[in-house]
């Protein structure tokens, strides 16, 4: 048994707690449910949240789990026949799922250690949790450090997913940098604002706007989503000066994104025009003196960059859809997208035969025949995968005939 894990079952011990006498609480009812929901700080990156890994949680047949400081079980989305085995189990919101009412389990042990773990099967604490899986990490408020909660995937045991503890720590990163965000949003109105005018919009200072999720990493349209409209279409040149101020968190002047965009040739004017067309269709994404992306803007980008350089390859791997803005011929963008796919190459050709497909399924890993080639070598003679692969050998080696 995993020290961890360990660890846990003593404390259950130690309280004179039994597997098969242990029972779920029941701590909030509907009205008290919605009470929580609406002034904790979580329902605020609630949003993030989802972003980051409701999508996979439908697709996988995971679920996602949000908890507060108190083990509270206050939103659980995800595939909907999970959810249904979840009930079974009490698995539910409103539910405790603390250590001394629910066992050990990723959430409540996240809690009683303030780090992210994984639980499986058997080393629940009780029965009834065995058929399942979770991984959780702690969300802290950034400006107190104080924790604030949970976030948890969790499936029946034959969906788990290797890098579901990467998932979570990403989710609870993205989490923790918009309550910053909303800190910062905060404090600037009050410096900004006199006695009166705060008081008379007080509602206003304490409802930051939802974040704006930028996608750049995709072999597809660029897109933006903006609150309350969705994904917006970005424009090869819009996206490119939405790239470079990713690139350049500090800003940039008129004349600095100029020569990125255009070379020492351009004309600053047709940069503030740009940028003034950005800013008219695109509200809130980006700042000016310097110009800059605005606080709290989610980049994808950002977020490999952050998994790769944290030691959590195979997660950034897992989360790479596709190159930095694929054809865009802006130099500073062309060193960026090659230095993330050859960091992302790196990690697919030190794995596995899944981490290796993962790769080939890139669209930059498309014509990798030496990604194919350590694939054959180390995929497993019975893996279905393995004609593909010969096939798509074959395809690369005729190409380079040709």
């Amino acid at each position: 048994m995993r020290s961890v894990v360990a660890d846990s079952w003593s404390r259950m011990l130690g309280e004179g707690l039994e597997p098969d006498k242990l029972e779920p609480r029941r701590v909030l009812d509907d009205d008290g449910l919605a009470a929580i929901r609406e002034t904790s700080p979580l329902g605020a990156v609630l949003p993030d949240l989802r972003g980051c890994l409701a999508g996979l949680a439908d697709d996988a047949e995971h679920i996602l789990v949000v908890a507060d400081a108190a083990g509270r079980l206050l939103w659980i989305e995800g595939h909907e026949r999970v959810l249904e085995q979840a009930r079974s189990i009490d698995f539910v919101p409103g539910m405790s799922w603390l250590e001394t009412s629910a066992g050990t389990n990723a959430i409540g042990t996240a809690l009683a250690i303030d780090h992210a773990l994984q639980i499986f099967s058997a080393e629940h604490f009780l029965i009834e949790q065995h058929p399942w899986w979770c991984s959780a990490a702690p969300i802290h408020d950034p400006t107190s450090g104080e924790l604030v909660g949970v976030v948890d995937l969790s499936g029946p045991q034959r969906t788990a997913h290797p890098h579901s503890l990467g998932l979570v720590r990403a989710a609870a990163a993205m989490a923790e940098q918009s309550l910053r965000h909303r800190a910062e949003v905060v404090a600037a109105r009050h410096e900004a604002l006199d006695e009166h005018r705060y008081t008379h919009h007080r509602a206003v200072v304490a409802t930051p706007p939802e974040p704006v999720r930028l996608r750049l990493l995709t072999s597809h349209e660029p897109v933006v989503d903006l609150p309350g409209r969705g994904p917006c279409r970005l424009s090869s040149r819009q996206a490119e000066v939405l790239a470079l101020l990713a690139l350049h968190p500090s800003g940039l002047t008129t004349e600095q994104l100029t020569t990125h965009l255009y070379g020492n040739a351009g004309n600053p004017v047709t940069t503030r025009a740009l940028i003034s067309r950005l800013r008219e269709a695109f509200a809130g994404v980006v700042d000016t003196r310097p110009y800059r992306l605005a606080a709290g803007v989610s980049v994808d980008l950002h977020l490999v960059r952050r998994l790769l350089v944290s030691g959590e390859g195979r997660t950034a791997l897992a989360m790479y859809p596709g190159p930095l803005l694929e054809g865009s011929e802006v130099p500073a963008i062309r060193v960026a997208r090659d230095e993330v796919d050859l960091a992302v190459r790196a990690v697919a050709m030190s794995g596995g035969p899944d981490e290796l497909w993962q790769w080939l399924d890139i669209p930059t890993g498309h014509g990798d025949l030496a990604a194919v080639e350590r694939f054959l070598d180390r995929a497993a003679h019975a893996d279905p995968r393995r004609p593909l692969a010969r096939a798509r050998r074959a395809a690369i080696q005729e190409a380079w005939d040709d």
